[in-house]
């Protein structure tokens, strides 16, 4: 395995992961139907969270590469409904990044790096998704934090409630769990500067939802240059309008890590690909 391109290794661990979602049966369950324009049917907000986009230092071409990306991943889950049981796989709706598809370089974190690759930016597109979703309490089957917190004070998520993607690695998968059928948009706006997620439904969200994260434990920077790590804990509850006596019940949880690391480059245009 150690012999294979990088590229190479990303398409057999996707094909991997593509034969798991089988077994599972997941594929089964992917929804066709997208439709961008609004309808009156979808008449119910049940979420909407946005991330802001953040310039980071390096030439412009870099950011503007990033939001391209980001612009492009939109195309394939803006409008997507969502049916009862119907699962949102991020890597069947968002193609493959490579120039072939029409992705563009821009800063990506591998392993504990900072680089430039083709497809930056998509995890802005997945995280903020993921908060979505998750405030729309559905389903969460599938989701990674980010290795490390490699922006600190400066990241756009809160912790613990990020995604992050990476082909054949890593992805964000969820299922309506719901009895009613949802629908997804996904807007990028160039330049307001925004990522906007947001839920809708054919009929009001049949429940209270609330979602925290708390950090349990710093983990020290390993230099006086560096960014500590974080265990965090996050944890969603729901209460069922028309059971209210039930009060709040936690149906999802999960610990994080964040490892500490040596504070990584900005100057994008001087990392190599």
């Amino acid at each position: 395995m150690n012999l294979l391109s990088p590229s190479l290794k990303a398409l057999i661990r996707q094909k991997i992961k593509d034969a798991q979602s089988l077994w599972r049966g997941y594929v089964f369950y992917y929804p066709r139907e997208q439709d961008s324009e609004p309808s009156s049917d979808y008449c119910y907000q049940w979420s909407e969270m946005s991330t802001a986009i953040k310039q980071r230092s390096g030439s412009p071409q870099v950011n503007e590469n990033r939001l391209w990306n980001m612009q492009l991943a939109a195309k394939g889950v803006d409008g997507l409904t969502l049916n009862p049981e119907q699962i949102f796989d991020f890597w069947n709706r968002v193609p493959r990044p490579t120039l072939a598809n029409g992705f563009r370089e821009g800063p990506t974190l591998v392993g504990n790096r900072l680089m430039t690759d083709v497809g930056g930016g998509l995890c802005q597109i997945s995280t903020t998704l993921f908060q979505a979703l998750l405030w729309a309490n559905c389903e969460i089957l599938e989701r990674h934090n980010h290795s490390i917190d490699a922006h600190g004070d400066t990241r756009f998520f809160t912790l613990g409630q990020d995604a992050t993607v990476a082909y054949g690695y890593k992805n964000l998968i969820v299922r309506n769990n719901n009895q009613v059928p949802l629908r997804l948009q996904l807007q990028v706006f160039g330049e307001q500067a925004l990522v906007v997620a947001s839920v809708w439904g054919t009929e009001p969200k049949p429940v209270e939802v609330k979602v925290s994260s708390e950090i349990l434990e710093t983990l020290p920077a390993p230099h006086t240059n560096g960014i500590p790590g974080w265990r965090v804990e996050t944890l969603r509850s729901a209460w069922l309008v028309e059971e209210p006596t039930a009060g709040w019940q936690v149906n999802y949880r999960t610990l994080d890590v964040y490892q500490p690391h040596v504070k990584l480059s900005q100057n994008l245009s001087q990392i190599p690909v």
